[in-house]
């Protein structure tokens, strides 16, 4: 299906790379949902939607391919490609070994003040959670893990772990507006918290991976019933 992206805003001419603007307003917009799966995305279409040539949109258009984000039909142009369940799967494997190794290095490496913002961030959760307001939990909950990825002092593990919760966003922010599904993050949350502070890796371990299986659990159950909801 091919729609008008009113998610879209016209790119400004001195707002950076135009190149990098173009293929970052797209890939956010498929990564939050505000392009759905399904889209067909067309150069000339997206150039005058955005305000900019043929040129930088076919460039992104061809990294999110990449990406695996849409992929190409021959004289149709690019769709917007879904997650299936083996790549939730898939994804979950890699994002729990990431995240599982992040925190291991961040055991030694963690500061007083890390410690102190992790322990910030969750009640900052307990305030949110108590007065209804879910729609934030998604930036704590981004900031949570973010803090530890930084803690382990490694570049490449935190562009890596980046790359991989972003593929998971919009099914996450559909997730934690449900009070029940931001309760068991924070729960996870607490779990890992406990394990850094005692500095034990197996509790670490283990509390990531409680916390990733519940999290893929979610995130599939609420896939299942969108389908059935669809169908």
């Amino acid at each position: 299906m091919t729609q008008r992206l009113k998610s879209l805003s016209p790119i400004k001419a001195d707002s950076g790379s135009l190149r990098e603007k173009v293929y970052n307003d797209l890939r956010m917009a498929i990564l939050t949902g505000r392009i759905s799966p399904g889209t067909r995305l067309v150069e000339s279409a997206l150039g005058v939607e955005m305000g900019v040539s043929r040129t930088p949109v076919r460039e992104a258009l061809h990294k999110l391919d990449l990406e695996e984000l849409v992929y190409s039909i021959p004289r149709v142009g690019y769709i917007v490609n879904d997650m299936t369940e083996y790549d939730i799967e898939d994804l979950f494997l890699t994002r729990t070994a990431i995240e599982q190794l992040a925190a291991r290095w961040a055991l030694e490496k963690i500061t007083p003040e890390e410690i102190e913002r992790l322990e910030d961030n969750l009640k900052k959760v307990e305030r949110i959670l108590k007065n209804g307001l879910t729609k934030k939990m998604i930036d704590l909950d981004t900031e949570f893990h973010e803090i530890i990825c930084k803690a382990s002092r490694s570049k490449r593990l935190y562009q890596i772990s980046q790359i991989l919760r972003e593929h998971m966003l919009k099914f996450r922010i559909a997730c934690l507006h449900i009070p029940k599904i931001a309760e068991r993050a924070r729960d996870g949350h607490f779990e890992i918290l406990k394990a850094i502070k005692l500095k034990d890796p197996q509790k670490s371990d283990d509390s990531i991976l409680r916390h990733m299986l519940e999290t893929k659990k979610d995130i599939l159950s609420y896939i299942k019933r969108l389908r059935e909801n669809l169908a």
